[in-house]
């Protein structure tokens, strides 16, 4: 049977990129130009965990979502890296 004339729970889970998590080498793209390796592992996000803002429109979006309560931002209670020289 297409998957067009199947019934929805017939369906395979679909996953898509979104901009949640990427981690590389630093010298990947120096080397490579690209941060894509050659393992590459799935980081899995649901709701607006992984919400990108690229335009305008996006921001106020976010705005939107963070004053009516449907996002809230992650607190992080550690210390940020830092560099002791």
């Amino acid at each position: 049977t297409p998957w067009h004339s199947s019934q929805y729970t017939m369906l395979p889970i679909v996953y898509s990129q979104d901009a949640s998590l990427e981690i590389a080498w630093s010298r990947l793209p120096l080397e490579r130009s690209t941060i894509a390796g050659q393992s590459i592992i799935p980081f899995v996000s649901e709701g607006l965990e992984g919400f990108d803002i690229n335009q305008p429109e996006d921001w106020v979006l976010a705005e939107y979502f963070l004053a009516n309560g449907i996002a809230k931002v992650t607190n992080i209670s550690h210390k940020p890296y830092q560099d002791e020289k």
